[in-house]
């Protein structure tokens, strides 16, 4: 016997608004992140329990909805940053920035296109927060001891991290949960969305160069002669663990590009990647594990039960039933309706929600052959590009404010916006331009 009489629909109704109310909470940001995604996973599970919802002819219970989670995206997450703390623990990324700075001599415009380059280059590898947990306090660094301003250079690497992410699968986790869904390759992230992401970085650079111009001043003589004094050796302190992060890296991305080939997915290559790394880099597990953001993690895992809940409710159903007179217009009209109009609720919710929620829907409607690999790509654009518009569309956005705040920096909502906005709009008009032009040979 149930515990509530409740008619179905009465049901819907409640997950609805209980599934709305956190995700204003987690765009609110009233509570941390990972406590509203949890709230509203939990009480969404026990909606389902108590209210004895059918699934399969039996009334549901929790292991079904636990097993909603996509956990290929978690173990990669994990394995990922379980690798960059052992790369950043190994010294290299701290080397590659004193390099750097050698390199430009201090000269703020070769060390913004530097620095931007260095960002786009990771984000092949790295997702977004992993690259800007690696950029960004580099960054800080060495700005402050050239004496420059860094907050138009944290803004130009959150926002070049959020569009080179299209071009790889591991680039942003809205692409890992689209591409568990879609069955794109690592490889067809670099072949469809590559070439874009080179375009959209061309077109960035000028725009940079505009937006950060009050900053371009030429640091004091004497530190340009203390930089070229800078010896990045010394940041090395084992040349063992050094190398085999280097191998580690290589590896890892020859692994990314041909692993499909033998049908391993990038959480079994990362997660083989992470276990070699942690035996042979010399550094005991605990003080690697003891970093690994496990906040993130459980936020990740509680959107997904949270995406289940209401899957398993039909919710996302009747959402794809709404979404299909869009979708079903000429790729003239309905790709413009993916990227800007999912691209602004991007900007407004946070990329990875919004993905764990439509990732699902997509698959229904690709399933049904409503939509094609078009549609995806359109969806993998919204996203991440989508998420530059505001400073709360992404965490790479949101750590870099973060970041900024702590150094006595402030970057306010409207400096973001000044060049997010702009070029989060011509991104996504350019990327639409590449996806009608690309239809006509997929």
């Amino acid at each position: 016997m149930k515990w509530f009489l409740m008619e179905d629909q009465t049901v819907q109704l409640i997950g609805l608004l209980i599934f709305i109310a956190t995700y204003i909470l987690i765009s609110s940001e009233k509570l941390h992140r990972p406590i509203s995604a949890l709230l509203g996973a939990s009480a969404l599970s026990i909606l389902l329990i108590v209210s004895q919802w059918p699934f399969e002819g039996h009334p549901i219970e929790f292991h079904t909805i636990v097993a909603k989670v996509e956990w290929n995206t978690i173990i990669f997450i994990t394995a990922m940053m379980i690798i960059t703390i052992i790369s950043s623990k190994s010294g290299l990324f701290q080397y590659i920035s004193i390099l750097i700075v050698r390199f430009t001599r201090g000269n703020p415009r070769t060390l913004l296109l530097s620095l931007s380059l260095l960002t786009f280059v990771i984000s092949f590898v790295f997702d977004v927060i992993t690259t800007m947990l690696i950029i960004a306090p580099l960054t800080v660094e060495i700005y402050k001891i050239l004496e420059f301003d860094f907050r138009p250079m944290l803004i130009i690497e959150a926002i070049t991290a959020n569009f080179a992410s299209i071009s790889s699968l591991v680039g942003s986790i809205p692409n890992i949960v689209l591409a568990e869904k879609s069955g794109a390759s690592f490889l067809d992230f670099v072949v469809v969305m590559g070439p874009l992401s080179i375009i959209l970085f061309i077109t960035a650079i000028p725009v940079y160069y505009l937006f950060a111009r009050s900053s371009f001043v030429d640091p004091p003589k004497i530190l340009v002669e203390d930089i070229f004094l800078l010896d990045p050796n010394i940041l090395v302190e084992d040349r063992r663990t050094f190398f085999v992060v280097i191998i580690g890296l290589i590896t890892l991305v020859i692994g990314f590009i041909f692993g499909s080939i033998i049908n391993l997915k990038a959480a079994e290559i990362a997660l083989l990647i992470a276990a070699c790394l942690l035996l042979f880099s010399g550094m005991h597990p605990k003080e690697v594990f003891e970093d690994v953001e496990w906040i993130s993690i459980y936020f990740i895992m509680g959107l997904f039960i949270l995406v289940g809940s209401i899957e398993l409710l039909g919710l996302l159903k009747i959402l794809g039933e709404i979404l299909t007179p869009f979708l079903e217009l000429p790729l003239i009209f309905s790709l413009p309706f993916i990227s800007f109009g999912i691209g602004i609720i991007s900007a407004v919710v946070d990329n990875i929600p919004i993905s764990a929620a439509l990732a699902p829907v997509f698959f229904d409607l690709q399933e049904d052959q409503i939509i094609g690999p078009i549609q995806w790509w359109a969806l993998v654009i919204a996203v991440n590009i989508g998420s530059n518009i505001l400073p709360i569309g992404s965490p790479a956005n949101i750590l870099a404010i973060n970041l900024s705040n702590r150094e006595g920096s402030p970057i306010s909502f409207m400096l973001f916006m000044k060049i997010g906005g702009l070029l989060g709009l011509i991104h996504l008009f350019l990327g639409t331009i590449w996806l009608l032009l690309l239809s006509t040979v997929i």
